[in-house]
């Protein structure tokens, strides 16, 4: 082989015993990332590093060592649906280098497939998102994985599968080829919370400051995983090193097959890069690939590794919008409503608040802390104290709220689900695309009532409620100053993504309890119709005066 790199001013030249490459038509590795993936043989391979250094591409051509394997599978993945469907980039690059290749036929289906009849090989572009926190969507995730299992398998922004998707998908590994399967995953740093970033800390990839370690790059260790969290891999520099440490058991029958225990330690490696590692993009945009990064925030990642956290959350919630609550109009609706954030209850728990709102106007808090065998007589007394209808009573039905679906017929929230319809003025369906889940949804709904001040609160603006596990009397206003950071979204999977609570209390140290039980009220404005109004409460003795009113006796009838 003889090669000329290209370059930002040179477009750079390959050839192949003495044969001329063509551009776009004849396809190798190049030097550095994809040549060295591109010969590493671990199960398992990360490619961790910059944007636009190559690893899709990467992914690409490792199928190209299986192709010609009778009976070989392979698949692309992704959690994003347009990279996974005909129109796509990914799907470009694909017809690009396969298609043509070997007489490849190939559809242009919603999920395209490149099949080749002489070898019996196939491989697929596959979109996988679900939300596995559902376990609705679980069962039909593991359904779906079981009908697409793979004997080589490329997650392409893999930063977005959850880490029980991460786990499942490693057991779909396999084909009838005769290849050792393989897994290989690409992404962006995700930062220090991820489960990807604690993986490769755990297998010395990365260190204490959270930088890749350059000794490391393209190292390949071994590692046994007992259970399905990257927390509890077994890391060794040999098999025989894992193999001292995991207590491995084998039955008679994986003996009887010819299974060591050594036969259940997978290989691993991992990868890093820079943006300047991708020659030809460099050369077909003249440097501007990498030019472009340092505008996008990524700039600590261009030199490649750097698992830290880097700011791309978005936050359009400030402290004047929470003060602007108590000035806020009235909308005029008159109807009563209830939200409660369920908490464990008892006297080591947050306590459980209730807030209570006539129209658009927050008109009350109460808050619960005691047994949860009382929680249900209490929230039934405050319902009839302000005169609340239970169809317009919603509370979080996340774990231990689960329980009060058996004792009320209100409205139960669970944070994980899909998007709720929401309806305009008309009545007409609006989109639901833009959002995760039900949370990131309510949430952006309330960030927009707070900053149209479409919110008011009626009361005092000094108002103390216990807060905390130790029930310490905190200002309203100041816990909502603590609590606006719930409102911070990013893009996941394409989608607007509100933090759990637990990311948020892994963050924050602390949790969002008044933040989410208004957040639940944000329920009754997804239908945006106009309410009807309560008819006027008739008093109980209304009546008394026309069925016990006094004998009147006429005063002429003597006369008569």
């Amino acid at each position: 082989m003889e090669r000329e790199l290209p370059t930002a001013k040179s477009k750079g030249w390959t050839k192949v015993g003495g044969f001329l490459l063509r551009d776009k038509v004849d396809y190798i590795p190049q030097p550095g990332l994809q040549e060295n993936v591109c010969a590493c043989e671990a199960n398992v391979i990360h490619m961790c590093g910059a944007a636009t250094m190559g690893k899709s591409f990467t992914g690409i051509l490792l199928w190209g060592y299986r192709v010609n394997k009778k009976g070989a599978s392979g698949a692309m993945i992704s959690t994003r649906l347009q990279d996974s469907k005909k129109g796509s980039s990914i799907f470009r690059d694909n017809e690009l280098v396969w298609g043509q290749f070997a007489n490849c036929n190939y559809n242009t289906s919603d999920y395209p497939t490149f099949a080749w009849l002489v070898w019996f090989s196939v491989w697929r572009l596959i979109h996988s998102n679900f939300n596995t926190d559902n376990p609705a969507e679980w069962t039909a995730f593991i359904e779906y994985a079981k009908k697409n299992q793979n004997g080589y398998q490329y997650f392409d922004e893999a930063n977005d599968l959850p880490e029980k998707q991460y786990h499942y998908w490693n057991s779909r590994n396999r084909d009838d080829s005769g290849v050792e399967p393989q897994s290989v995953y690409s992404y962006n740093p995700p930062g220090s919370n991820h489960y990807f970033t604690r993986n490769l800390i755990n297998g010395g990839y990365v260190g204490t400051d959270l930088w890749f370690k350059p000794e490391m790059n393209g190292v390949v260790r071994y590692y046994y995983s007992p259970s399905d969290s990257v927390d509890d891999c077994i890391w060794g520099d040999t098999p025989e090193e894992v193999l001292r440490v995991a207590n491995i058991k084998l039955t008679t029958k994986d003996r009887a097959a010819g299974l060591t225990e050594a036969d259940m330690i997978r290989s691993f490696a991992a990868f890093t890069g820079e943006a300047s590692d991708n020659r030809m993009l460099v050369a077909s945009t003249g440097g501007k690939s990498v030019a472009n990064l340092l505008y996008s925030g990524q700039g600590e990642v261009l030199k490649g590794g750097y698992f830290g956290d880097i700011d791309n959350e978005e936050i359009n919630v400030n402290r004047q919008m929470i003060h602007d609550l108590w000035r806020n109009p009235v909308n005029g609706d008159e109807n009563m409503y209830a939200t409660l954030d369920v908490s464990g209850g008892n006297t080591d728990s947050d306590n459980c608040p209730m807030c209570i709102f006539k129209g658009n106007q927050l008109i009350a808090i109460k808050t619960f802390r005691g047994d949860p065998k009382e929680l249900v007589s209490w929230i039934d007394n405050n319902l009839r104290q302000y005169n609340v209808p239970v169809a317009n009573f919603a509370f979080d039905a996340t774990g231990i709220g689960n329980y009060l679906r058996a004792y009320t017929s209100g409205v139960p929230l669970t944070a994980n689900r899909r998007p709720i319809q929401e309806l305009d003025k008309e009545g007409n369906p609006v989109n639901l695309d833009a959002y995760f889940n039900l949370r990131s949804q309510l949430l952006s709904r309330l960030e927009v009532m707070l900053q149209k001040g479409e919110l008011s609160f009626a009361i005092p603006e000094d108002l103390t409620i216990p807060y905390g596990k130790k029930g310490e009397m905190r200002r309203v206003k100041d816990i909502l100053f603590d609590e606006m950071n719930v409102l911070i979204f990013e893009m996941r999977s394409g989608k607007r993504y509100a933090r759990s609570k637990d990311e948020y209390k892994a963050k924050f140290k602390s949790s969002p309890d008044l933040m989410d039980t208004i957040m639940l009220f944000m329920y009754f404005f997804l239908d945006a119709k106009p309410k009807k109004q309560p008819s006027k409460r008739v008093p109980d003795n209304a009546y008394h005066n026309l069925v016990n009113r006094p004998r009147i006796v006429n005063p002429w009838r003597r006369f008569r």
